[in-house]
């Protein structure tokens, strides 16, 4: 049996439910935001609460729970499911739809769900992966929406394959994957697209531990013919962490084998987040921090 977090009650998945008039399922009017846990602590979790506040407020959406709240309930879920390692993800919506496409803001539901945290196979991550590509453009990509459609349509072929993951392309640039940030590497700079993205926590990591690091960083447009120019290419995420990029449809990445750009993010990724870092700037409950 698993747990879940449903409007400041915590009980079973399987008895939770969601009005089907709910503007999230009627009009998909909703927000998500995930993390994962290392040590059972949540990561980063500072940085997700601003994200997830800030998805909320460009959406006209209220978060009927303040962030100690929401932080005792992943410590409780944390707790109860007693995975080795878990996956939490918020939805907010705006709950019950008025005359079918409007909403009562003071009526908000929200619930947070707890998953078990399952990595990438090592052999993924030290042979690299394949990407496929797809034109599309996501509406309101710098906040974090529960409109996932052409991600979840383009599913069948990025399986048929072989790929782990599916890259948006847009009128000759790239922007980001279907659930990844997404960085090439040229001449050891770390590249990756700053403009009609979501600002991934991890990639925010990945950012710094590169600058930290000694690895020169681009933040800009980034043309998909430069794939065929790149050395090396990676993506990151909460729940796939840090994986190198082989091959991009037919095509090879640099050599075909994972670089030393890469090699070096995998490593300093997996020592900072299995290091237990937090956000330094939220004074987590102690419960909230320990598995």
């Amino acid at each position: 049996m698993t747990y879940c977090w449903l409007n400041g009650k915590i009980l079973p998945t399987e008895e939770a439910s969601v009005n089907v008039l709910d503007i999230g399922l009627m009009r998909g009017y909703a927000i998500y935001e995930a993390l994962t846990t290392y040590g059972g602590k949540p990561f980063m979790l500072a940085d997700h609460l601003r994200r997830f506040r800030a998805s909320a407020e460009a959406m006209r959406l209220v978060v009927p729970a303040n962030d100690t709240e929401i932080i005792t309930a992943i410590a409780e879920l944390i707790k109860r499911n007693g995975f080795k390692e878990t996956n939490v993800k918020f939805v907010l919506t705006g709950g019950k739809t008025i005359a079918g496409i409007e909403y009562d803001s003071t009526k908000p539901v929200f619930y947070i769900l707890a998953e078990e945290f399952v990595p990438v196979p090592a052999s993924v991550v030290t042979q690299g992966c394949k990407l496929i590509t797809h034109e599309f453009q996501r509406q309101y990509p710098g906040y974090k929406t529960a409109n996932y459609i052409t991600g979840v349509m383009i599913q069948p072929a990025r399986k048929a394959a072989g790929a782990l993951e599916v890259l948006f392309t847009w009128h000759g640039k790239i922007s980001e994957c279907a659930t990844s940030n997404f960085f090439i590497v040229k001449s050891g700079t770390l590249i990756t697209p700053v403009h009609d993205i979501l600002f991934g926590i991890t990639r925010k990591v990945v950012l710094d531990l590169a600058r930290k690091n000694g690895i020169a960083v681009e933040e800009r447009d980034v043309a998909v013919d430069e794939l065929a120019t790149a050395d090396e290419a990676l993506i990151s995420s909460s729940f796939k962490e840090v994986v190198p990029v082989v091959k991009i449809d037919e095509k090879t990445i640099g050599d075909g084998r994972v670089g030393p750009v890469a090699k070096k993010l995998v490593t300093l990724f997996r020592d900072f987040s299995h290091g237990g870092a937090l956000a330094s700037d939220l004074k987590v409950p102690a419960a909230a921090v320990t598995s």
